[in-house]
Protein backbone atom coordinates (compact mmCIF):
# COMPACT_ATOMS: atom_id res chain seq x y z
CA UNK A 1 0.00 0.00 0.00
CA UNK A 2 1.52 3.43 -0.53
CA UNK A 3 2.14 5.82 2.02
CA UNK A 4 0.06 8.93 1.25
CA UNK A 5 1.11 11.03 4.31
CA UNK A 6 -1.63 13.18 6.13
CA UNK A 7 -3.08 14.39 3.06
CA UNK A 8 -6.62 12.58 2.44
CA UNK A 9 -6.81 11.87 -0.97
CA UNK A 10 -9.75 11.02 -2.83
CA UNK A 11 -12.26 12.56 -0.85
CA UNK A 12 -15.35 14.20 -2.39
CA UNK A 13 -15.71 17.61 -2.52
CA UNK A 14 -19.59 17.08 -0.48
CA UNK A 15 -21.17 19.38 -3.02
CA UNK A 16 -22.57 18.35 -6.36
CA UNK A 17 -20.96 19.87 -9.29
CA UNK A 18 -22.01 20.52 -12.97
CA UNK A 19 -19.73 19.40 -15.50
CA UNK A 20 -18.99 20.86 -18.58
CA UNK A 21 -19.32 18.41 -21.71
CA UNK A 22 -19.99 14.72 -21.98
CA UNK A 23 -21.07 12.07 -24.23
CA UNK A 24 -25.00 11.45 -22.84
CA UNK A 25 -26.16 15.13 -21.83
CA UNK A 26 -25.51 18.56 -21.89
CA UNK A 27 -24.91 18.68 -18.60
CA UNK A 28 -23.39 15.36 -16.07
CA UNK A 29 -24.50 15.85 -12.69
CA UNK A 30 -22.10 14.48 -10.02
CA UNK A 31 -23.72 14.10 -6.95
CA UNK A 32 -21.16 13.00 -4.56
CA UNK A 33 -22.91 13.63 -1.02
CA UNK A 34 -26.14 14.61 0.41
CA UNK A 35 -24.63 17.03 2.75
CA UNK A 36 -25.55 20.75 2.17
CA UNK A 37 -22.75 23.59 0.89
CA UNK A 38 -24.27 25.38 3.91
CA UNK A 39 -23.07 22.73 6.60
CA UNK A 40 -19.47 22.75 4.99
CA UNK A 41 -16.70 24.59 4.89
CA UNK A 42 -16.76 25.35 8.39
CA UNK A 43 -13.08 24.24 9.62
CA UNK A 44 -9.81 23.26 8.81
CA UNK A 45 -11.07 19.85 8.13
CA UNK A 46 -13.98 20.70 5.46
CA UNK A 47 -10.74 22.75 3.80
CA UNK A 48 -8.40 19.54 3.94
CA UNK A 49 -11.36 17.34 2.14
CA UNK A 50 -12.01 20.07 -0.05
CA UNK A 51 -8.54 20.53 -1.26
CA UNK A 52 -8.24 16.84 -1.77
CA UNK A 53 -11.10 16.69 -3.86
CA UNK A 54 -9.03 18.50 -6.36
CA UNK A 55 -6.42 16.58 -6.62
CA UNK A 56 -8.77 13.36 -6.84
CA UNK A 57 -10.32 15.46 -9.74
CA UNK A 58 -6.47 15.71 -11.58
CA UNK A 59 -6.42 11.73 -10.73
CA UNK A 60 -8.57 11.54 -13.30
CA UNK A 61 -8.09 14.79 -15.52
CA UNK A 62 -4.60 13.14 -16.30
CA UNK A 63 -3.78 10.01 -16.58
CA UNK A 64 -3.36 9.42 -20.25
CA UNK A 65 -4.34 12.82 -20.79
CA UNK A 66 -0.66 13.72 -19.60
CA UNK A 67 1.15 11.69 -21.86
CA UNK A 68 -1.38 12.29 -24.71
CA UNK A 69 -0.46 15.74 -24.23
CA UNK A 70 3.16 16.13 -23.92
CA UNK A 71 4.94 12.68 -25.21
CA UNK A 72 3.03 10.94 -28.12
CA UNK A 73 3.10 13.81 -30.35
CA UNK A 74 6.85 13.98 -30.31
CA UNK A 75 9.76 12.45 -32.13
CA UNK A 76 10.09 10.28 -29.18
CA UNK A 77 7.57 7.34 -30.49
CA UNK A 78 7.13 5.99 -33.75
CA UNK A 79 3.54 3.71 -35.13
CA UNK A 80 4.10 0.01 -35.34
CA UNK A 81 2.84 -1.27 -38.39
CA UNK A 82 0.82 -3.50 -36.75
CA UNK A 83 -0.53 -1.13 -34.57
CA UNK A 84 -4.32 -0.25 -34.50
CA UNK A 85 -4.60 2.12 -31.75
CA UNK A 86 -6.18 5.07 -33.82
CA UNK A 87 -5.60 7.88 -30.59
CA UNK A 88 -1.72 6.41 -30.87
CA UNK A 89 -1.69 6.73 -34.79
CA UNK A 90 -3.39 10.02 -34.94
CA UNK A 91 -0.81 11.75 -32.32
CA UNK A 92 2.13 10.17 -34.28
CA UNK A 93 1.29 10.84 -37.74
CA UNK A 94 -0.27 14.46 -37.19
CA UNK A 95 -3.86 13.26 -37.89
CA UNK A 96 -5.65 14.23 -35.35
CA UNK A 97 -9.38 14.62 -35.77
CA UNK A 98 -12.09 15.79 -33.24
CA UNK A 99 -13.50 12.47 -32.53
CA UNK A 100 -11.32 11.26 -30.14
CA UNK A 101 -12.22 12.18 -26.60
CA UNK A 102 -9.31 10.90 -25.08
CA UNK A 103 -6.95 12.97 -26.86
CA UNK A 104 -9.23 16.24 -27.39
CA UNK A 105 -11.95 16.24 -24.94
CA UNK A 106 -11.65 17.79 -21.56
CA UNK A 107 -14.33 17.24 -19.35
CA UNK A 108 -12.22 16.32 -16.54
CA UNK A 109 -9.85 18.94 -16.86
CA UNK A 110 -12.63 21.56 -16.15
CA UNK A 111 -14.26 19.21 -13.44
CA UNK A 112 -10.88 20.09 -11.30
CA UNK A 113 -10.53 23.45 -12.53
CA UNK A 114 -14.68 23.95 -11.16
CA UNK A 115 -13.72 22.06 -7.75
CA UNK A 116 -10.52 24.32 -7.62
CA UNK A 117 -12.62 27.33 -8.00
CA UNK A 118 -15.36 25.97 -5.08
CA UNK A 119 -12.70 25.53 -2.53
CA UNK A 120 -11.07 29.16 -3.26
CA UNK A 121 -13.97 31.12 -3.52
CA UNK A 122 -15.57 29.11 -0.45
CA UNK A 123 -12.59 29.07 1.97
CA UNK A 124 -12.38 33.06 1.59
CA UNK A 125 -16.11 33.25 2.00
CA UNK A 126 -16.23 31.79 5.02
CA UNK A 127 -14.54 32.47 8.39
CA UNK A 128 -13.02 29.52 9.13
CA UNK A 129 -10.76 28.40 12.05
CA UNK A 130 -7.62 26.64 11.89
CA UNK A 131 -4.45 26.78 9.75
CA UNK A 132 -6.00 26.83 6.02
CA UNK A 133 -3.51 29.30 4.05
CA UNK A 134 -1.48 26.26 2.97
CA UNK A 135 -4.49 24.45 1.42
CA UNK A 136 -6.07 27.82 -0.48
CA UNK A 137 -2.33 27.86 -1.79
CA UNK A 138 -2.45 24.60 -3.02
CA UNK A 139 -6.59 25.30 -4.58
CA UNK A 140 -4.18 27.80 -6.65
CA UNK A 141 -1.76 26.29 -7.66
CA UNK A 142 -4.07 23.34 -8.71
CA UNK A 143 -5.61 25.74 -10.77
CA UNK A 144 -2.72 27.20 -12.53
CA UNK A 145 -1.31 24.04 -13.04
CA UNK A 146 -4.59 22.89 -14.82
CA UNK A 147 -5.33 26.72 -17.14
CA UNK A 148 -1.81 26.12 -17.99
CA UNK A 149 -2.39 22.59 -19.57
CA UNK A 150 -5.35 24.19 -21.36
CA UNK A 151 -3.93 27.09 -22.61
CA UNK A 152 -0.80 25.03 -23.94
CA UNK A 153 -2.97 22.48 -25.29
CA UNK A 154 -5.64 24.33 -27.11
CA UNK A 155 -4.37 27.83 -26.99
CA UNK A 156 -7.47 29.62 -26.11
CA UNK A 157 -10.50 28.06 -23.97
CA UNK A 158 -13.35 29.62 -21.95
CA UNK A 159 -12.97 30.83 -18.76
CA UNK A 160 -14.67 29.88 -15.51
CA UNK A 161 -13.55 31.20 -11.71
CA UNK A 162 -16.26 30.67 -9.97
CA UNK A 163 -18.64 28.04 -9.02
CA UNK A 164 -21.39 26.46 -11.35
CA UNK A 165 -24.66 25.53 -9.79
CA UNK A 166 -26.89 25.15 -12.94
CA UNK A 167 -27.95 26.15 -16.53
CA UNK A 168 -28.47 30.01 -15.97
CA UNK A 169 -24.71 30.41 -14.41
CA UNK A 170 -23.81 31.26 -17.91
CA UNK A 171 -22.12 27.92 -18.63
CA UNK A 172 -22.04 27.96 -22.26
CA UNK A 173 -19.56 30.48 -22.74
CA UNK A 174 -17.38 31.72 -25.62
CA UNK A 175 -13.81 31.47 -25.22
CA UNK A 176 -11.31 33.53 -23.65
CA UNK A 177 -7.82 33.99 -25.45
CA UNK A 178 -4.95 32.23 -23.82
CA UNK A 179 -3.15 34.96 -23.21
CA UNK A 180 -5.73 36.60 -21.25
CA UNK A 181 -6.14 33.85 -18.97
CA UNK A 182 -2.35 33.38 -18.78
CA UNK A 183 -2.50 36.75 -17.51
CA UNK A 184 -5.12 37.50 -15.34
CA UNK A 185 -5.79 33.69 -14.02
CA UNK A 186 -2.33 31.81 -14.21
CA UNK A 187 0.23 34.24 -12.89
CA UNK A 188 -1.52 35.41 -10.11
CA UNK A 189 -2.93 32.37 -9.56
CA UNK A 190 1.08 30.93 -9.16
CA UNK A 191 2.17 34.03 -7.30
CA UNK A 192 -0.83 33.71 -4.27
CA UNK A 193 0.46 29.98 -4.51
CA UNK A 194 4.14 30.66 -3.84
CA UNK A 195 2.67 33.45 -1.13
CA UNK A 196 0.39 31.05 0.62
CA UNK A 197 1.51 27.78 0.81
CA UNK A 198 3.79 27.05 3.98
CA UNK A 199 5.25 23.62 2.97
CA UNK A 200 8.60 23.02 1.65
CA UNK A 201 8.56 19.56 0.26
CA UNK A 202 5.75 17.16 -0.59
CA UNK A 203 5.73 15.16 -3.31
CA UNK A 204 1.91 14.12 -3.22
CA UNK A 205 0.68 17.76 -2.87
CA UNK A 206 2.12 20.99 -3.99
CA UNK A 207 4.54 22.82 -1.97
CA UNK A 208 6.59 25.48 -2.24
CA UNK A 209 9.30 23.43 -3.94
CA UNK A 210 6.61 22.21 -6.38
CA UNK A 211 5.18 25.79 -7.11
CA UNK A 212 8.91 27.41 -8.07
CA UNK A 213 9.05 24.51 -10.40
CA UNK A 214 5.45 25.47 -12.17
CA UNK A 215 6.40 29.34 -12.14
CA UNK A 216 9.61 28.47 -13.74
CA UNK A 217 7.67 25.97 -16.33
CA UNK A 218 5.32 29.07 -16.86
CA UNK A 219 7.71 31.69 -17.44
CA UNK A 220 9.55 29.75 -20.05
CA UNK A 221 6.92 29.35 -21.27
CA UNK A 222 6.37 33.37 -22.06
CA UNK A 223 10.18 33.80 -23.15
CA UNK A 224 10.86 35.13 -19.27
CA UNK A 225 14.12 33.11 -19.04
CA UNK A 226 15.44 35.16 -16.09
CA UNK A 227 11.95 34.92 -13.89
CA UNK A 228 12.38 31.33 -14.67
CA UNK A 229 15.97 30.96 -13.85
CA UNK A 230 15.35 32.96 -10.82
CA UNK A 231 12.79 30.43 -9.81
CA UNK A 232 14.80 27.31 -10.01
CA UNK A 233 17.54 29.39 -8.18
CA UNK A 234 14.84 29.17 -5.05
CA UNK A 235 14.60 25.80 -5.88
CA UNK A 236 17.86 24.77 -5.53
CA UNK A 237 18.62 27.41 -2.27
CA UNK A 238 16.06 24.83 -0.59
CA UNK A 239 18.53 22.10 -0.59
CA UNK A 240 15.93 19.47 -0.26
CA UNK A 241 16.53 17.50 -3.44
CA UNK A 242 19.60 15.90 -5.29
CA UNK A 243 20.26 13.53 -7.86
CA UNK A 244 20.26 10.12 -8.15
CA UNK A 245 23.83 8.15 -8.94
CA UNK A 246 23.57 4.48 -9.69
CA UNK A 247 20.83 3.08 -11.39
CA UNK A 248 18.89 1.21 -8.94
CA UNK A 249 17.98 4.82 -7.45
CA UNK A 250 17.38 6.12 -11.02
CA UNK A 251 14.75 3.27 -11.83
CA UNK A 252 13.34 3.44 -8.31
CA UNK A 253 11.60 7.05 -8.93
CA UNK A 254 9.31 5.45 -11.45
CA UNK A 255 9.15 2.08 -11.04
CA UNK A 256 5.97 0.59 -9.75
CA UNK A 257 5.69 -3.29 -9.59
CA UNK A 258 4.96 -6.59 -7.37
CA UNK A 259 7.16 -7.35 -5.04
CA UNK A 260 9.14 -9.76 -7.09
CA UNK A 261 10.59 -7.28 -9.08
CA UNK A 262 14.29 -6.05 -9.16
CA UNK A 263 13.64 -2.90 -7.60
CA UNK A 264 12.15 -3.97 -3.65
CA UNK A 265 8.92 -2.20 -2.86
CA UNK A 266 10.10 -0.06 -0.42
CA UNK A 267 12.01 1.92 -2.60
CA UNK A 268 9.77 1.75 -5.49
CA UNK A 269 8.06 5.71 -6.70
CA UNK A 270 10.73 7.23 -3.40
CA UNK A 271 14.20 9.15 -4.10
CA UNK A 272 15.66 12.39 -3.43
CA UNK A 273 14.56 14.09 -6.44
CA UNK A 274 10.77 13.73 -6.72
CA UNK A 275 9.61 17.06 -6.05
CA UNK A 276 5.79 16.28 -7.07
CA UNK A 277 3.83 13.41 -8.47
CA UNK A 278 0.12 13.19 -9.73
CA UNK A 279 -0.13 10.57 -6.38
CA UNK A 280 -2.58 7.08 -7.44
CA UNK A 281 -3.99 4.50 -4.86
CA UNK A 282 -5.83 1.67 -6.11
CA UNK A 283 -6.30 0.86 -2.54
CA UNK A 284 -8.06 4.17 -1.72
CA UNK A 285 -9.59 4.63 -5.21
CA UNK A 286 -10.67 3.58 -8.56
CA UNK A 287 -8.43 5.75 -10.39
CA UNK A 288 -6.03 4.55 -12.94
CA UNK A 289 -2.86 6.00 -14.02
CA UNK A 290 -3.33 4.53 -17.20
CA UNK A 291 0.41 4.39 -17.60
CA UNK A 292 0.95 0.38 -17.85
CA UNK A 293 -1.32 1.02 -21.16
CA UNK A 294 0.94 3.28 -22.93
CA UNK A 295 4.33 2.17 -22.05
CA UNK A 296 3.96 -1.32 -22.07
CA UNK A 297 0.83 -2.53 -23.19
CA UNK A 298 0.94 -6.82 -23.95
CA UNK A 299 0.08 -5.60 -28.02
CA UNK A 300 2.02 -2.10 -28.04
CA UNK A 301 0.95 -0.15 -31.22
CA UNK A 302 3.82 2.35 -31.26
CA UNK A 303 7.29 2.22 -29.95
CA UNK A 304 10.73 3.84 -29.13
CA UNK A 305 11.67 6.21 -32.50
CA UNK A 306 14.43 4.31 -34.31
CA UNK A 307 15.28 7.94 -35.09
CA UNK A 308 15.86 8.57 -31.62
CA UNK A 309 17.36 5.21 -30.73
CA UNK A 310 20.33 6.29 -33.29
CA UNK A 311 20.38 9.69 -31.74
CA UNK A 312 20.61 8.10 -28.48
CA UNK A 313 23.35 5.34 -29.36
CA UNK A 314 25.45 8.07 -31.44
CA UNK A 315 25.60 10.14 -28.48
CA UNK A 316 26.43 7.05 -25.79
CA UNK A 317 27.06 4.09 -28.05
CA UNK A 318 26.72 1.10 -26.31
CA UNK A 319 29.58 -0.73 -28.95
CA UNK A 320 32.75 -0.67 -26.46
CA UNK A 321 34.81 0.31 -29.51
CA UNK A 322 32.89 2.66 -30.58
CA UNK A 323 32.46 4.01 -26.94
CA UNK A 324 36.37 4.21 -26.08
CA UNK A 325 36.51 5.77 -29.65
CA UNK A 326 34.49 8.85 -28.78
CA UNK A 327 35.17 9.16 -25.13
CA UNK A 328 39.02 7.88 -24.50
CA UNK A 329 39.37 9.28 -20.99
CA UNK A 330 36.33 8.24 -19.70
CA UNK A 331 36.28 5.09 -16.88
CA UNK A 332 33.18 3.30 -17.51
CA UNK A 333 32.11 1.96 -13.97
CA UNK A 334 28.20 0.03 -15.16
CA UNK A 335 28.21 -3.50 -14.74
CA UNK A 336 25.72 -6.08 -15.94
CA UNK A 337 24.38 -8.69 -13.76
CA UNK A 338 27.52 -11.20 -14.68
CA UNK A 339 30.06 -8.17 -14.18
CA UNK A 340 30.97 -7.34 -17.61
CA UNK A 341 31.54 -3.42 -18.03
CA UNK A 342 28.43 -1.72 -19.68
CA UNK A 343 29.27 0.79 -22.58
CA UNK A 344 26.70 3.66 -23.51
CA UNK A 345 24.03 5.27 -21.12
CA UNK A 346 23.26 2.45 -18.85
CA UNK A 347 21.01 4.12 -16.81
CA UNK A 348 18.63 5.31 -18.79
CA UNK A 349 18.54 3.47 -22.17
CA UNK A 350 20.78 0.44 -21.88
CA UNK A 351 18.75 -1.04 -18.39
CA UNK A 352 15.36 -0.32 -19.77
CA UNK A 353 15.07 -0.60 -23.48
CA UNK A 354 13.12 -4.08 -24.79
CA UNK A 355 15.85 -5.71 -26.40
CA UNK A 356 14.08 -8.65 -28.07
CA UNK A 357 12.41 -6.43 -30.52
CA UNK A 358 13.91 -4.31 -33.59
CA UNK A 359 14.65 -0.72 -32.87
CA UNK A 360 11.18 1.14 -33.81
CA UNK A 361 8.97 -1.76 -31.91
CA UNK A 362 10.31 -1.35 -28.74
CA UNK A 363 8.60 -0.88 -25.68
CA UNK A 364 10.21 1.17 -22.61
CA UNK A 365 10.38 0.02 -19.16
CA UNK A 366 11.04 3.58 -17.38
CA UNK A 367 7.71 2.40 -15.23
CA UNK A 368 7.30 -1.37 -15.28
CA UNK A 369 8.93 -4.67 -16.91
CA UNK A 370 5.85 -6.83 -16.83
CA UNK A 371 2.85 -6.86 -18.10
CA UNK A 372 -0.02 -5.70 -15.72
CA UNK A 373 -3.55 -5.41 -15.88
CA UNK A 374 -4.80 -1.75 -16.48
CA UNK A 375 -7.46 -1.86 -13.58
CA UNK A 376 -3.76 -2.65 -11.32
CA UNK A 377 -1.79 0.09 -12.40
CA UNK A 378 -1.85 2.98 -9.42
CA UNK A 379 1.47 4.07 -10.69
CA UNK A 380 2.03 7.97 -9.99
CA UNK A 381 2.77 10.76 -13.10
CA UNK A 382 5.97 12.30 -11.98
CA UNK A 383 5.54 15.89 -12.69
CA UNK A 384 7.96 17.91 -11.43
CA UNK A 385 11.57 16.15 -10.64
CA UNK A 386 15.23 17.60 -10.03
CA UNK A 387 16.96 16.21 -12.81
CA UNK A 388 14.50 17.94 -15.19
CA UNK A 389 14.62 21.18 -13.20
CA UNK A 390 17.90 20.98 -13.27
CA UNK A 391 17.95 20.78 -17.22
CA UNK A 392 15.42 23.20 -17.24
CA UNK A 393 17.49 26.00 -15.70
CA UNK A 394 20.22 24.62 -18.18
CA UNK A 395 17.70 25.86 -20.65
CA UNK A 396 16.65 29.03 -19.23
CA UNK A 397 21.02 30.01 -19.09
CA UNK A 398 21.77 29.08 -22.72
CA UNK A 399 18.96 31.11 -23.95
CA UNK A 400 20.32 33.85 -21.55
CA UNK A 401 23.89 33.71 -23.11
CA UNK A 402 25.62 31.78 -19.88
CA UNK A 403 26.36 29.04 -22.43
CA UNK A 404 29.11 27.82 -19.64
CA UNK A 405 26.25 27.90 -16.99
CA UNK A 406 24.01 25.89 -19.48
CA UNK A 407 26.76 23.24 -19.90
CA UNK A 408 27.99 22.55 -16.20
CA UNK A 409 24.56 21.79 -15.80
CA UNK A 410 24.38 18.89 -18.24
CA UNK A 411 27.19 18.19 -16.46
CA UNK A 412 25.76 17.76 -12.92
CA UNK A 413 23.28 15.21 -14.76
CA UNK A 414 25.72 13.54 -16.42
CA UNK A 415 28.03 12.85 -14.18
CA UNK A 416 25.13 11.62 -11.83
CA UNK A 417 24.36 9.44 -14.29
CA UNK A 418 27.62 8.19 -14.91
CA UNK A 419 28.30 9.13 -18.40
CA UNK A 420 30.85 11.67 -20.43
CA UNK A 421 31.26 15.64 -19.80
CA UNK A 422 30.34 17.59 -22.34
CA UNK A 423 32.94 20.53 -23.41
CA UNK A 424 31.95 24.19 -23.92
CA UNK A 425 34.86 23.99 -27.06
CA UNK A 426 32.53 21.77 -28.76
CA UNK A 427 29.43 24.19 -28.91
CA UNK A 428 30.31 27.70 -30.33
CA UNK A 429 27.00 29.15 -30.25
CA UNK A 430 24.09 29.90 -28.63
CA UNK A 431 21.97 27.30 -30.37
CA UNK A 432 24.40 25.03 -30.10
CA UNK A 433 24.32 25.25 -26.54
CA UNK A 434 20.49 25.21 -26.43
CA UNK A 435 20.51 22.08 -28.54
CA UNK A 436 22.70 19.78 -26.55
CA UNK A 437 20.61 20.72 -23.27
CA UNK A 438 17.28 19.94 -25.28
CA UNK A 439 18.82 16.83 -26.75
CA UNK A 440 20.05 15.76 -22.79
CA UNK A 441 16.22 16.83 -21.47
CA UNK A 442 14.86 14.27 -24.26
CA UNK A 443 17.21 11.31 -23.01
CA UNK A 444 16.17 12.32 -19.29
CA UNK A 445 13.01 12.92 -19.38
CA UNK A 446 12.01 10.17 -22.05
CA UNK A 447 8.59 9.13 -21.26
CA UNK A 448 7.76 11.57 -18.91
CA UNK A 449 5.58 13.77 -20.97
CA UNK A 450 7.49 16.59 -21.59
CA UNK A 451 9.28 16.15 -25.00
CA UNK A 452 6.21 17.59 -27.36
CA UNK A 453 5.90 20.44 -24.61
CA UNK A 454 10.07 21.04 -25.21
CA UNK A 455 9.43 21.67 -29.08
CA UNK A 456 6.92 23.84 -28.69
CA UNK A 457 8.81 26.28 -25.99
CA UNK A 458 11.47 26.42 -28.61
CA UNK A 459 9.67 26.81 -31.69
CA UNK A 460 11.24 23.54 -32.76
CA UNK A 461 7.48 20.95 -33.44
CA UNK A 462 8.09 21.62 -37.00
CA UNK A 463 11.75 21.50 -37.78
CA UNK A 464 11.87 18.42 -35.98
CA UNK A 465 8.57 16.59 -36.58
CA UNK A 466 7.90 18.21 -39.92
CA UNK A 467 10.04 15.68 -42.08
CA UNK A 468 8.64 12.84 -39.90
CA UNK A 469 4.76 12.90 -40.22
CA UNK A 470 4.70 16.48 -41.81
CA UNK A 471 3.86 18.76 -38.92
CA UNK A 472 2.73 22.31 -40.12
CA UNK A 473 2.80 24.76 -37.95
CA UNK A 474 -1.20 25.16 -38.36
CA UNK A 475 -1.67 22.39 -36.41
CA UNK A 476 0.84 22.89 -33.30
CA UNK A 477 -2.85 23.01 -31.28
CA UNK A 478 -4.70 20.47 -30.27
CA UNK A 479 -8.46 19.93 -32.01
CA UNK A 480 -11.55 20.37 -29.26
CA UNK A 481 -13.90 16.74 -29.27
CA UNK A 482 -16.62 17.76 -31.55
CA UNK A 483 -18.99 16.81 -28.77
CA UNK A 484 -17.91 20.25 -27.03
CA UNK A 485 -19.20 22.02 -29.94
CA UNK A 486 -22.28 20.49 -30.42
CA UNK A 487 -22.89 21.09 -26.36
CA UNK A 488 -21.49 24.47 -26.19
CA UNK A 489 -22.63 26.76 -29.37
CA UNK A 490 -20.70 29.66 -28.52
CA UNK A 491 -17.60 27.54 -28.97
CA UNK A 492 -15.16 27.11 -32.40
CA UNK A 493 -13.01 24.98 -33.47
CA UNK A 494 -9.01 25.12 -33.19
CA UNK A 495 -7.94 26.80 -35.77
CA UNK A 496 -6.59 24.52 -38.09
CA UNK A 497 -9.11 21.81 -37.74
Amino acid sequence: MKILGNFRWGASLLIPIFLLGSCDSLLDVEPESQISEALFWKTDKDVNSGVAAIYDAAQKAYGKKYFIWGELRSDNFQPIPSGNNDAGLQLMTNGLTDQNEDVSGWTNIYNMILKANIAINAIKANDISGDIDNYLGQAHALRAFAYFDLVRAYGDVPLYLEQITGVNDNIFREKTSGEQIMQEVIIPDMLEAERLITTQKDKATFSKAAVYCLQAEIYMYLGENQKAKDCLDKLEAFNDYSLTSEPLEFHALFRNELPSAEVPEDLQENGPELIFSIVYNIDEDLNQAGIYGIFWPGTPTYGISALLEEKWLSTFPSDSAEFVTKYPDFTVVNKDEEGNLMYGDYQRFGQLIEEAKIPGERRYAKYNTTNYPTRDDDTDIVVYRYGGMLLLKAEAEAKLGNSQAAVDLVNRIRAARQLPQINIADYPTQEAVLNVVLDERQFELFAEGERWHDLRRNNKAVEVLGPINGQTEDKLLFPIFFEHLVENPNLTQTEGY
